[in-house]
């Protein structure tokens, strides 16, 4: 497997959600946010950032409360995104950081071996990044009452690697039902 700085990329994925979240939620500073998502897929080579709040969910479940725990807790259906991709300050994007995560992936060629072992290294480091302290502490400089539950999650896998992810980021979390929510939507949709 070609070697990749995990701890660089932490850094750089650090530092383009810091950059980016603080706009990304100033919008709706007085609404009640509860989620916040890293969004990948099963190769760990495309990563989004997303958010949802109180007030932008009770809208989706108004046009079509039949699905109301998939808009709750599925970040495909969530609106409050980076929207236009770019954190500025000189910060590298989330787009500039997957090209490159791609890059390695590509890499990789045939090698299954190699493949598995940078899915791990890859989701690891995507949850040790949501998970960093100056993460929190971008969220709580838009508003500190917030305690959104942070997750990774695929789009397109295995749920039960995003209840491990939820349980790994949220210990000690100021509201143990809102995590239980969670972890019981991704428990039921596991399809693996």
């Amino acid at each position: 497997m070609p070697t990749v700085d995990m701890p660089a990329l932490r850094e750089r994925i650090v530092a383009s959600i810091c950059a980016t979240i603080g706009p990304m939620l100033e919008r709706r500073p007085s609404e009640e946010l509860y989620a916040v998502a890293l969004t990948t897929d099963s190769d760990v080579i495309t990563v989004n950032i997303l958010a949802h709040t109180e007030e932008a969910l009770d809208v989706l479940v108004e046009a079509d409360d039949s699905y109301a725990d998939g808009y709750r807790w599925w970040p495909d259906e969530w609106v409050v995104a980076d929207d236009d991709g770019t954190p500025g300050h000189g910060v590298e994007s989330m787009v500039q950081i997957s090209r490159d995560m791609f890059d390695t992936h590509l890499s990789l060629g045939d090698d299954a071996e190699a493949h598995g072992e940078w899915c791990v290294r890859a989701r690891a480091t995507l949850e040790e990044a949501l998970g960093d302290q100056r993460v929190r502490a971008s969220i709580a400089d838009v508003n500190p009452a917030w305690h959104p539950v942070l997750f990774v999650t695929e789009t397109d896998g295995n749920s039960h690697l995003t209840v491990r992810s939820i349980d790994l980021l949220n210990s000690g979390h100021p509201n143990p039902g809102l995590v239980a929510s969670a972890r019981d939507f991704f428990d039921e949709t596991d399809d693996d």
